[in-house]
């Protein structure tokens, strides 16, 4: 995902986002990993598709973000 701390976005933010109307459980959200321009979201694979929908559609903190899937 390609925002970070200088976008002034903290892992609350991100599981607001994820967890609010028609979202996904917050126990299927893993470890979310802040850095200066990009954060890294574990989601249970079974969610996510719903995750990247949510971040990529929505919006966080009124902006919207560019959003990509990692696979591992």
């Amino acid at each position: 995902m390609v925002f970070g701390k200088k976008q002034k976005l903290r892992a609350g933010d991100i599981v607001g986002a994820l967890t609010g109307v028609d979202g996904i459980p917050g126990t299927e959200i893993g470890r979310i990993q802040v850095s200066d321009q990009w954060a890294y979201v574990a989601v249970a694979r079974e969610h996510s598709k719903t995750a990247f929908n949510k971040l990529s559609e929505g919006k966080l903190k009124g902006r919207s973000f560019k959003v990509r899937r990692l696979r591992g």
